[in-house]
């Protein structure tokens, strides 16, 4: 079993408390404290040790790239979390330069889209989404587990993916992978007088686009060939800013409505992870899995979640795995509660077991007899489930704060024991 740090995460910032947030911002007073130990990272970790290694670098401008992943349902595609983290981590390297990293076609599939970027189109799109029960049985072939495919059957279509949170300026792409099963004459880019190469992705799975320059904005236009029999499907992209210098991502695979054992309906998703090569991938599902009153079963749960994982480490292994308890929910059933309390603890003795760190976010927030609270302080929604952007930016800040003062417990350890 691995030795842990324990961390305690405290709502209100006090000379005392000054050293668990590390000058991150903290909410409002008038918020119920939570005084117990919040977060657990492992000491002895080659995964945490490395992240702690790239993060010293970009702090210090050296060339190389912060990349960070977050996996989990509606409180992820929301964006909030992700445009809050951004800033927070462009605190931490202020003149690292930003790539958009994962960008997946939200609207066309009728969903929302998160908050840092937008899309616009022409023609008519359809799509399909991992958590919908229709996902395992559609005939379409998926391509590389983005959990979301759009489909047009339009002569003509096209798509715009703009970044614009929280500064679309700083989010410049030079690399793009694009997943569809659009043929070489059915597929063009848009990237005014800029000059590309485009190459076949392994396994067709789509395109490699190498720009001469980056760019910040960029249309993909489609035409359907007249022996074309299927649709053209088209499941995001992947933007990458490559260069000597200090690069920051942070990537949201976010899904309205996810499980755990939806991850793993998405055959290649451990691919999708490779691609986006995180440093540290941030866990967060288990909330949907918990309000299924009827069908839940802890067993089945730790399941799918092993599982999961294991596929994560096999085409990840050097990133660090930090796991989420469930966000508390305001006057929820018995049986709700009760399977939240049953995941929290799974999770909690996962990570202790394996090389992960473990971050109890309902005990951060107070847990679920602070929920009234929340609301009346406008951080959680009438549903009780979902929170507003103020919410959003709290759950960020006590997250990134969490990952910072491991960061800076490590630092300090490290320089004490310098000559």
């Amino acid at each position: 079993m691995m030795r842990y740090k324990r961390i305690i995460i405290s709502f209100i910032l006090t000379a005392a408390a000054a050293s668990a947030v590390f000058g991150q911002s903290v909410p409002q007073p008038g918020i119920h404290t939570a005084p117990e130990v919040a977060a657990e990272i492992p000491i002895n970790s080659d995964a945490f040790t490395r992240l702690w290694a790239t993060m010293d670098s970009v702090h210090q401008r050296q060339p190389g790239k912060l990349s960070i992943l977050y996996i989990g349902g509606s409180h992820v595609q929301a964006g909030w979390i992700g445009h809050f983290m951004r800033e927070q981590m462009t605190v931490l390297s202020p003149s690292a330069a930003w790539s958009r990293g994962l960008m997946l076609p939200y609207r066309l599939a009728k969903t929302n889209t998160p908050t840092h970027f937008r899309t616009e189109m022409e023609g008519n799109w359809t799509g399909l989404r991992c958590p919908q029960s229709i996902w395992k049985t559609s005939s379409q072939g998926r391509f590389n587990g983005t959990g979301i495919q759009t489909r047009t059957a339009s002569s003509r279509a096209s798509i715009q993916h703009v970044a614009y949170l929280p500064d679309s300026t700083r989010f410049n792409s030079n690399a793009i992978d694009v997943w569809t099963n659009a043929r070489a004459n059915e597929f063009a880019i848009d990237a005014g007088d800029i000059g590309m190469n485009i190459i076949s992705l392994e396994d067709n799975m789509g395109w490699r686009v190498a720009l001469d320059a980056p760019i910040d904005t960029l249309r993909l236009t489609f035409h359907s060939s007249l022996d074309r029999s299927d649709p053209i499907a088209y499941e995001g992209l992947y933007s990458a800013h490559g260069g000597n210098f200090p690069r920051l991502v942070f990537n949201e695979w976010g899904h309205n409505g996810l499980h755990i054992a939806d991850v793993n309906t998405c055959p290649d998703f451990s691919l999708l992870v490779e691609r986006m090569n995180p440093d540290l991938i941030i866990l967060g599902i288990g909330l949907n899995d918990a309000l299924n009153e009827g069908g839940f079963k802890i067993q089945s749960f730790a399941a799918e979640y092993s599982k999961a994982i294991t596929r994560i480490q096999e085409m990840a292994p050097q990133s660090a795995l930090l796991l989420l308890s469930n966000t508390p929910v305001h006057q929820p059933s018995k049986i709700a509660q009760e399977q939240s309390a049953r995941i929290q603890s799974f999770l909690q003795s996962c990570a202790a077991a394996g090389d992960f760190g473990f971050f109890d976010l309902g005990m951060a927030l107070g847990g679920q007899s602070n929920t009234a609270t929340l609301m009346a302080n406008d951080w959680l929604q009438a549903d009780g489930i979902h929170f507003t952007r103020q919410g959003y930016g709290q759950i960020a800040r006590l997250l990134y704060g969490a990952i910072f003062q491991a960061y800076q417990c490590d630092f300090h350890s490290r320089n004490s024991n310098e000559p």
